[in-house]
C-alpha cells in the first residue's frame, strides 16, 4: 500500500509544482493536493483545510510551508511528519510589507499583471530555462486576481513561528537552498541552534526546488517519511 503524502503549494502556484518529483516517485506514494483556499484572512485558510487522516506526512512549498506548519500546529495529534520547502516560518520585514502593500495598491487601481522574465529569473538558478519561465507565469496567471488579493491580504501580516515549533513535538524537517533570496538567514541559523528539527541545505540558488531540483527532492521525501 502506498503512503499517503499531502501536498501544499506556494504563493501563486498550482498542482504543476509538484510534478516532476510527482512524476519520480508515482509508485511509492500516493500524492493529495491541497489547493490553498480563496480567503482574505490566515485563520479562514487554516480553517478551510481539512485532511481526514490520522497519519499525516505534510509538505508545504514556500508560502505553502508556513501554512503546512500552521496547520500542523494547530492538528498536532495527526501529523506524522512535516516537510517544509523553501520557506522560512517568521513575520516579513517592514521592508517586505511594504512592498505587498504597494502591490495590493496597484493591483486594485490599474489591474492585475503577471510576473515578468527578470522576476522570475531571481527565483530559479537555470536561468536560461525558457519553459521553466513559462510555466511559472503561467501558474502565476491562471491564479488570476482574485487569489493574488486574497493571499496578499491574508499573509502579509504573518506571526513568527519559532516558538511554537520548539513547544511543539511534531517532526519538522526543512529543506531549503543556500542562496534564495526569499529566505530569512537570521531565522535559519537562530532555528538551526535547536536539534529537534532537521535542516537541509542545497548548494544551489534556486526558490523553485520542486521544479529544478527534483531529483535531489526525490531523495529526500524518500528518507524523511520511510
Amino acid at each position: 500500500m502506498k503512503k499517503r503524502v499531502y501536498l501544499i503549494t506556494g504563493f501563486m502556484c498550482d498542482e504543476r509544482i509538484w510534478s516532476k518529483v510527482e512524476a519520480l516517485l508515482q509508485d511509492s506514494y500516493e500524492f493529495i493536493h491541497i489547493p490553498i483556499p480563496n480567503e482574505n484572512s490566515f485563520e479562514k485558510i487554516v480553517e478551510k483545510i481539512d485532511i481526514d487522516d490520522e497519519n499525516i506526512n505534510l509538505i508545504g512549498f514556500s508560502l505553502g510551508g508556513y501554512i503546512a506548519s500552521y496547520y500542523a500546529l494547530n492538528n498536532f495529534s495527526k501529523i506524522n511528519k512535516v516537510l517544509v520547502i523553501s520557506s522560512t516560518l517568521c513575520s516579513l520585514n517592514s521592508d517586505e510589507i511594504k512592498q505587498r502593500q504597494n502591490a495590493l495598491k496597484l493591483t486594485k487601481e490599474y489591474g492585475f499583471s503577471i510576473l515578468n522574465d527578470k522576476k522570475i529569473k531571481t527565483l530559479i538558478e537555470n536561468k536560461d530555462d525558457k519553459n521553466l519561465i513559462a510555466l511559472i507565469k503561467d501558474m502565476y496567471k491562471n491564479s488570476g486576481k482574485e487569489l493574488f488579493l486574497n493571499l496578499l491580504t491574508a499573509t502579509t501580516y504573518r506571526k513568527d513561528l519559532s516558538q511554537n515549533l520548539i513547544n511543539s513535538n511534531i517532526n519538522f524537517n526543512f529543506l531549503y537552498s543556500k542562496d534564495d533570496i526569499l529566505l530569512n538567514k537570521n531565522w535559519l541559523m537562530n532555528m538551526k541552534e535547536n536539534k529537534k528539527f532537521l535542516f537541509e541545505c542545497i548548494k544551489s540558488s534556486s526558490h523553485m526546488i520542486p521544479l529544478e531540483k527534483a531529483d535531489y527532492l526525490k531523495d529526500y521525501i524518500t528518507r524523511i517519511i520511510n
